[in-house]
């Protein structure tokens, strides 16, 4: 006879709290906490302003635009998406080297492009590339303020003075371009104004167009020329939480290109008459000179030309300017020049890519842009 087996009819073991099912349970329960904290997270997150193409999504009242839409542009980036350098640290200059040696990467070095500018007899310089990250620096030496704006797509520092009624404005990236060059926004405004550096004036809102006061010089050239020429300089260091960006923003295979495509719209452009005959190419770098009452636009390729004509890649170039003596210290690569009126006189000095100065002044630039050297010109070479 055969006799069952004591589990055969057993009923299958069921889960109870007693027998672990208190773990499941308390899984679950905090598995559906974190969804509903996720989607109330996600909900009350401040999500970015403007979706890169659509300028009526950066949530700015252009009702009153003072340009054409036409030269207005999303920039493919949302407000704010570059973080404005406020109160950055500086060093002297002199002790740039003992500070690069302290760093895996040098912050700069003799042959990097560096914006200077002087303030109340001090000269203080700017590394591009970190501009390039900001766009926007907050600064201020001794008891004066200022704001260093940089439009990367048409190399051209603007330098902007607290208005005298208005005072230190709070400037952010807006996220929109006008005539590819940037445009700033009011961040301590409940009704912003939008700003455009190039054209040194609000654009729209309720400040629309109001003048900004500005630097009157401001230079782009080598940080070795620019702590030759001013030794006693400082330098600002960069912002400790930019470090990966200062990495990724660079400009340069955009300037190198030479068939003159702008990225952005801009207008007006020369006739296409006028355009790769006696004119520069769009994207040429050009300095503006006010001296004795005159402006001229110098294009760095006629000035690197002349140092070249004598067998060399650096030099200086002296002339005259309506009465004016001007100095340019002039270097091929990079690209850059430094001017300065041996005579102490006051000037005004403007780099920027050619297309953003036409644009600026379409009825004046093609009389005020320089063809040739004036035949009072001294150019010497120097060796590298």
């Amino acid at each position: 006879m055969n006799t069952p087996h004591p589990d055969a009819h057993q009923e299958p073991p069921t889960l109870s709290l007693k027998s672990g099912g208190w773990i499941i349970l308390a899984a679950c329960a905090l598995s559906f906490v974190v969804l509903i904290w996720a989607v109330i997270s996600q909900l009350s997150s401040a999500r970015p302003i403007g979706d890169g193409s659509d300028i009526s999504s950066y949530q700015f009242d252009i009702t009153n635009l003072s340009v054409p839409p036409s030269v207005m542009a999303a920039s493919g980036n949302a407000r704010d998406f570059l973080h404005v350098y406020a109160s950055p640290e500086v060093i002297p200059g002199t002790d740039i080297l003992a500070y690069n040696q302290q760093r895996r990467r040098p912050w700069v070095v003799t042959g990097d492009r560096v914006i200077g500018i002087e303030v109340n007899g001090k000269a203080r310089a700017y590394p591009v590339h970190c501009l390039n990250a900001h766009e926007i620096i907050q600064d201020s030496i001794d008891d004066q303020k200022f704001t260093v704006t940089y439009s990367p797509l048409a190399d051209a520092p603007v330098v902007i003075l607290p208005d005298p009624e208005l005072g230190q404005r709070d400037f952010g990236v807006s996220g929109l371009l006008c005539n590819s060059g940037l445009v700033m926004y009011d961040r301590d405004s409940e009704t912003p104004s939008l700003w455009s550096p190039l054209l040194g004036s609000s654009i729209a809102g309720p400040l629309v167009g109001t003048q900004v006061e500005q630097l009157p010089i401001v230079t782009i050239c080598t940080w070795r020329d620019w702590l030759e020429q001013h030794p006693d300089t400082t330098v600002i260091l960069p912002d400790p939480a930019s470090t990966k960006r200062y990495k990724t923003f660079n400009y340069d295979r955009y300037f190198n290109d030479r068939s003159d495509s702008l990225k952005y719209p801009a207008s007006p452009l020369p006739a296409k008459a006028l355009a790769g005959t006696t004119l520069p190419r769009l994207k040429s770098r050009v300095v503006a000179i006010t001296a004795g009452g005159v402006r001229q636009v110098w294009p760095l390729s006629l000035l690197v030309q002349a140092i070249e004509n004598e067998g060399a890649k650096e030099g200086s170039i002296e002339l005259m300017q309506a009465g004016v003596p001007l100095e340019f210290i002039v270097r091929k690569l990079p690209q850059s020049v430094y001017v300065r009126a041996k005579d102490g006189s006051d000037i005004q000095v403007q780099p920027m890519l050619f297309f953003a100065w036409w644009c600026k002044h379409p009825d004046s630039s093609e009389q005020e842009l320089v063809r040739q050297l004036p035949p009072n010109a001294v150019v010497t070479p120097r060796a590298d």
